[in-house]
């Protein structure tokens, strides 16, 4: 097997060209991680306090990196949120194996094992009791270590994308110099300061996304990753509030996309057209806010037929398939480990 150690700054490079070779192949992929080298380093840039921190690596005989692990755990509990600290996103397991290796399955799961073990007594990962892994359909070693660790697969999604031309027909005419959208409806908006209508999206994302990685009050705060907009009412229909919130979607740029992470309508207005005007307005705003992407994405949950149908109807085209693995009475064990030098 190989050894196993906490991460350094000089393994992060390695990390990258590995993770990015292995995302490649259906049967390695994890869903957390995207496809180019330019994507991995942008999400291992963005953990928390930073990559170093949150991640153990793998190496052989001869110290080339083979294998590696980053976790993604929220340490910040809220009155508004106490459970937040305790779930935790797995970056991984990866692990490179010789094609040629006489026990390849056996190599990969038992330093897969040892890089949970050895993650697991990361100081990020105290008090943590959710875990969660996301990969491919294909990823079959990603679906055995799960099972091992009884960490059950919880729910399946399928990955839809919007790219090039399509894409950008999508968005001629749309994006605006100085931030605004023209010929876009004006019920729909950015998310405005006004605390009443921040309360009301967060309100509707906690009711429509109960267990979703981002909190309904994080989604709306300052500074937070997401852009979002929103629907408001025009009083014009029976029973209708005028600047009411009728629906809301969310999401952010990526290195070579901009990502669709949620969208959510009133059961009143829905299948009248309202998800797509939202989603629209969300394309437009991310591209006039981080410039020109090849690619738009969205990940809906399989037997959401009403969310597949809008985001087809809007040119996008299924991508592939993944599966998300959930333990909600995780208890990693071991005491903090320390880093080394450099």
């Amino acid at each position: 097997m190989y050894d196993v150690r906490p991460a350094t700054p000089a393994d992060l490079e390695d990390a990258i060209q590995l993770i990015a070779r292995l995302q490649a192949d259906p049967a390695h992929l994890i869903a957390f991680h995207g496809d180019t080298v330019e994507e991995v380093a942008e999400e291992l840039a963005g953990l928390r306090p930073d990559w170093v921190s949150v991640a153990v690596v793998a190496v052989d005989r001869t110290g080339r990196l083979r294998g590696v692990l980053s976790v993604e755990a929220s340490v910040e509990a809220s009155v508004d949120d106490p459970d937040e600290q305790h779930r935790a996103y797995l970056y991984g397991p990866f692990v490179d194996v010789p094609a040629n290796h006489p026990a390849a399955g056996q190599l990969w799961q038992a330093t897969a094992d040892a890089l949970l073990d050895l993650a697991a007594s990361l100081p990020r990962m105290a008090g943590v009791t959710r875990l969660d892994l996301f990969g491919h359909r294909q990823n079959r070693l990603l679906a055995d270590f799960a099972a091992r660790h009884d960490v059950s697969a919880h729910t399946t999604t399928r990955l839809f994308t919007l790219t090039g031309a399509d894409l950008r027909a999508l968005l001629v005419g749309v994006v605006g110099a100085a931030g605004d959208v023209p010929h876009a409806d004006d019920r729909v908006c950015v998310l405005p300061a006004d605390p009443a209508v921040r309360d009301e999206v967060a309100r509707l994302h906690d009711r429509f996304f109960p267990n979703a990685p981002t909190s309904g009050r994080r989604l709306v705060a300052d500074g937070a990753e997401h852009t979002v907009v929103v629907l408001r009412g025009s009083g014009e229909r029976a029973g209708e509030r005028a600047g009411a919130v009728l629906g809301y979607a969310a999401g952010y740029p990526q290195a070579a996309e901009y990502y669709v992470d949620v969208v959510g309508v009133d059961p009143t207005y829905r299948s009248l057209g309202a998800g797509r005007l939202l989603v629209r307005r969300l394309l437009a705003e991310l591209a006039w806010r981080a410039g020109a992407r090849n690619r738009a994405a969205a990940v809906i949950r399989l037997g959401n037929d009403a969310s597949e149908r809008m985001f087809t109807a809007l040119g996008f085209a299924l991508t592939l398939e993944l599966v998300n693995y959930t333990k909600t009475d995780y208890r990693p064990a071991g005491a903090p480990v320390t880093q080394p030098s450099p």
